[in-house]
Parts: structure tokens; C-alpha cells; sequence
């Protein structure tokens, strides 16, 4: 194991030296001005089917899947005033201004919907519940029995819409109003106990079953969605967090870091020889190596830490440490365990840094990150230059960390 304190410490192109970073990493501009030369297409020449596009996304930018199914469901109403109209009949007497109070709040609904997008579960709240009472009313005010069940099947559409991405304690709360109106309207002109048993239950049935089966396809949807986010992030053959995972997870312990005071241990660990052993014994055995390997680097790993793979046989890890000799050990650690537990040795280049995360500015997570693999990727050259199956451990200097979302970090983020 080599480490040496007194390393030297200024530019980065300087050799042996040990550069810091700040919050001002990249002075590059990055812009979506095209070189000269490029020719930039203007909008007279956009074809019709280019703009129908554009116009589009915009759309469905602007509203989401609650939203949109708000707009589906209040349009369904609105034509009622004209159809009572046409057939004033339909309508009990005296029941017109109430009618008319309904449809106002319908029409309120729908283009308030229009113009805001995607309202906020607030208003959707407020309107969803105002919402129900008027399909209820809408359907006893009409008198044809067979319009009236048709109108009473709509009290599902606001408890399904809650289901898309409401809570499940509105969903709840929306469902069970819902059933108390389609069984509150199941008395209303009962021609028997067996008719309105029935209007009970198909009431029921009528708001239960979409709101389960919307429930149900969110759930299933999450499911998806959470594991495609784990696929994203991970290494499929070591289970290990990728780049991605990395960055993003790092976040959190380079805050927790820069908050106590301690500093940053980052571990660049690199298997000797691994291509003599792909060429000589088959990538079958070369993926069960780096398996063994990981298990080994796992057993030893410091908690709280987190481990990554970053290349073909270069696996990186950064935990909080005390110092210079702290983390050294824990490299050390790390080989022994390799070298014990798996058919194979690694070189180590490890850097330890003070973070100060007092500065202001954009998020430079992915700087941080690319600096320290920048600085133990040296030391990985020293150590497999002196013999390999060895540890080589600096310092650095301080390094300015602003924490925020990796994926807002400026510059690129590769190596």
C-alpha cells in the first residue's frame, strides 16, 4: 500500500498534482445555435403535418389523463339543456332552473379545465364532488326512466377519473359518495322491492367496477414503471448501481457528507488482468469473476456506502471517512477480500477530500464525481505500474459540492 500526505497539490495538468473543483467546473457555453455552414430549417418551410404535430405535443403537454378525462366527461352534459328542449317532457315540473344551475356549473367546469390544464388536486376535489351531486340531480330530474339509468352510470366517471391519480383516500372518498347517490336514487319511484334491490345493485356495480379496473391498471402501471427505474439504474449482470444510479444516489450521501464535516472517500477498484482471463477462459467465466468479485467487495464495503460499476472491470465506491489512513485501511480491507474470496486481484486507487457545501449554484454532482474518478484513476495507473494487486491512497483538496438534482447538473457528465 502506498500513500503519501505531502502530495503535491495545484493544476490538474500539472503531474502529481491533486486539482480541487468548484462550482464554476465548466466555462463552456452550450448552446442550440448550429455551426456555420448548417442550413436551419424556417417555419415556412414546416409541412402541415410537422405543425399538426408540434401542436399536438403541445396539447398533451397541457393537460394530463385527469384532466383530459374532466373535458370527456363534462362535454358529455352539455347538450342537455338542448335535448329538454327538444322533448321538454323529459324534464319533472319545475325542474328547469335547477337543470340550468346544473348545466352552468358544468359549463364552468369544462372551461375552466380548458384554459388551466392540469388542475390540482384541490379543484378536482371541489369540482368532482359539486360534480356528482349534479349528475344525481340531472337524473332525477328526468323523468324517462331509461335516460335516467343512463345518466346515474356517469356518477362512476368521477370516481374512475380519481383513480388515475388522485390519493387513494379521495378515490375512497369519491366512491363512496358516488354509491350513496346511485342507492339514494334507486328509491326514486319504486315500482317494486325486487326493482329497486336491483337499481341498488347495479348502481354499485356501475361506480365500483371502473374505479377498480382503473385502479387496478395504475397499480399495475407503477409496478412497471418502478421496476423499468431499477432496470435503469442498475448493472444487469452484478446488480450494481450503473452510472446513472450512481450519480443520482450519490447525492444524498455527498450532503449528509458535507454537512458533518467528514470527508469523502472515493475507491476506484480495477481487476488485474481481467482480459487475460476473458481471452484465455471465455466471458462466461470472466462475468462469474466479476460476480465473485463484487460479492467480496460488498462483504468488505464500509456502511453507510454506495458501489457502482462504471466499465467493463472498474467498480467505484465512496463512503464518509475520517481521513486519509481510515480510508486507506478501508481499501486495503476491500483487496484482502478480493484476493481471498475470488480468483482474481485488484488495484486500488482511492481519494479522500473535505467537501464544503456552503456555495450557492447549479448542481455539480456529476462534476464531483468525474473529478474524483478523474484523481483515482491515477492512482489505479500507480498502483498497477508498481505490481498491481495493491493500494494507492491520496488526499485532495477541498472540493466545493452544491447538491440538487444530478440530471440538472451543468456540462457533460461523462468521463
Amino acid at each position: 500500500m502506498y500513500t503519501d500526505p505531502d502530495a503535491p497539490r495545484g493544476d490538474i495538468d500539472s503531474p502529481g498534482a491533486v486539482p480541487s473543483v468548484s462550482a464554476d467546473v465548466s466555462r463552456t457555453r452550450w448552446t442550440d445555435t448550429p455551426p456555420r455552414g448548417d442550413a436551419v430549417m424556417s417555419d415556412r418551410s414546416v409541412t402541415p403535418n410537422v405543425r399538426l404535430g408540434r401542436r399536438t405535443q403541445k396539447l398533451v403537454r397541457h393537460f394530463d389523463a385527469r384532466s383530459a378525462a374532466v373535458l370527456l366527461s363534462t362535454s358529455g352534459a352539455l347538450p342537455l339543456p338542448l335535448l329538454a328542449f327538444i322533448s321538454p317532457n323529459i324534464i319533472r315540473d319545475g325542474g328547469w332552473p335547477f337543470l340550468g344551475a346544473i348545466w352552468v356549473f358544468t359549463l364552468i367546469v369544462f372551461s375552466t379545465t380548458a384554459i388551466v390544464g392540469r388542475i390540482s388536486d384541490r379543484l378536482f376535489a371541489v369540482f368532482g364532488m359539486i360534480g356528482m351531486f349534479g349528475i344525481a340531480g340531472s337524473a332525477y330530474l328526468v323523468t324517462e326512466p331509461a335516460a335516467a339509468g343512463v345518466i346515474i352510470t356517469l356518477l362512476a366517471a368521477i370516481p374512475a377519473i380519481s383513480a388515475m391519480s388522485s390519493t387513494p383516500r379521495m378515490v375512497a372518498l369519491f366512491s363512496l359518495v358516488a354509491v350513496l347517490l346511485a342507492l339514494g336514487l334507486a328509491f326514486v319511484d319504486p315500482s317494486s322491492v325486487a326493482g329497486v334491490l336491483v337499481k341498488c345493485g347495479a348502481g354499485v356495480a356501475n361506480v365500483m367496477v371502473p374505479v377498480f379496473i382503473v385502479a387496478a391498471l395504475r397499480g399495475s402501471l407503477e409496478v412497471t414503471m418502478a421496476r423499468y427505474a431499477v432496470l435503469g439504474d442498475t448493472d444487469p449482470l452484478t446488480g450494481l448501481l450503473n452510472r446513472r444510479g450512481f450519480l443520482t444516489r450519490s447525492s444524498e450521501l455527498l450532503a449528509d457528507v458535507a454537512a458533518s464535516g467528514d470527508q469523502i472517500g472515493f475507491l476506484l477498484i480495477d481487476v488485474d488482468h481481467f482480459k487475460a482471463v476473458n481471452d484465455r477462459l471465455g466471458h462466461a467465466v470472466g462475468d462469474s469473476v466479476l460476480v465473485d468479485t463484487v460479492v467480496a467487495i460488498n462483504r468488505a464495503a464500509p456502511v453507510p456506502s454506495l458501489i457502482g460499476r462504471f466499465g467493463g472491470e472498474e467498480f467505484v465506491l465512496i463512503c464518509p471517512t475520517t481521513g486519509q489512513a481510515a480510508l486507506a485501511a478501508t481499501a486495503e480491507r476491500i483487496r484482502l477480500a478480493v484476493s481471498s474470496m475470488s480468483t482474481v486481484t485488484v488495484s486500488i486507487g482511492a481519494v479522500t477530500a473535505p467537501l464544503s457545501g456552503a456555495g450557492t449554484g447549479p448542481p455539480n454532482i456529476s462534476q464531483v464525481i468525474d473529478h474524483l474518478t478523474h484523481l483515482a484513476d491515477r492512482w489505479v495507473y500507480v498502483a498497477k505500474s508498481a505490481g498491481r494487486d495493491r493500494v494507492v491512497c491520496l488526499s485532495s483538496s477541498p472540493i466545493h459540492f452544491v447538491a440538487g438534482d444530478p440530471s440538472s447538473s451543468p456540462g457533460p457528465a461523462g468521463r
